[in-house]
């Protein structure tokens, strides 16, 4: 299933970025998305995320109460105005569960627009499409609280 989502932040894309990959700004989106446990390791290239949450009903019956989401991201070097690609990948622990998503970072909207497109698939015989359709608003909701944090971090940096 296509994946897009759209972050627009008020700042440099230098200062984006460092933003997206700072481990205490990745500890703060998994706390305002309600994560029961995480960690989170972030640098300049890399940033990753493992995060324990309450499964989406959808899933509860396959997963349990709880599933564990890695969030694995890569980023390439900057180009002369600091856009920059990247790569994220989401798996989830136990389950047949990836997003791929292509990130784009690159000056725009109120500074920094960060786009990310890609495909989210459940591979489970028979009911993996519907598993899909039933996940994704929850994921990409995820993008909806990064660019909530983001905002209240960026604006007490100013």
């Amino acid at each position: 299933m296509q994946i897009q989502a759209r972050n627009d932040f008020a700042a440099d894309t230098l200062t984006t970025h460092a933003m997206l990959t700072d481990p205490a700004y990745l500890a703060k989106v998994c706390e305002a998305s309600g994560d029961l446990d995480y960690r989170v390791d972030g640098v300049p290239e890399h940033a990753a995320v493992e995060r324990t949450m309450e499964s989406p009903s959808a899933v509860r019956s396959l997963l349990g109460d709880r599933l564990t989401l890695l969030q694995d991201i890569r980023w390439d070097a900057a180009g002369a105005d600091g856009a920059r690609t990247g790569r994220l990948e989401l798996t989830v622990k136990g389950m047949p569960a990836r997003a791929q998503l292509s990130i784009d970072l690159r000056p725009g909207g109120r500074g920094t627009l960060v786009d990310f497109t890609g495909d989210f698939t459940i591979k489970v015989p028979l009911v993996g499409r519907s598993l899909e359709s039933k996940a994704v608003p929850a994921l990409t909701a995820g993008f909806d609280v990064q660019q909530q944090v983001g905002d209240d971090w960026l604006a007490g940096r100013r």
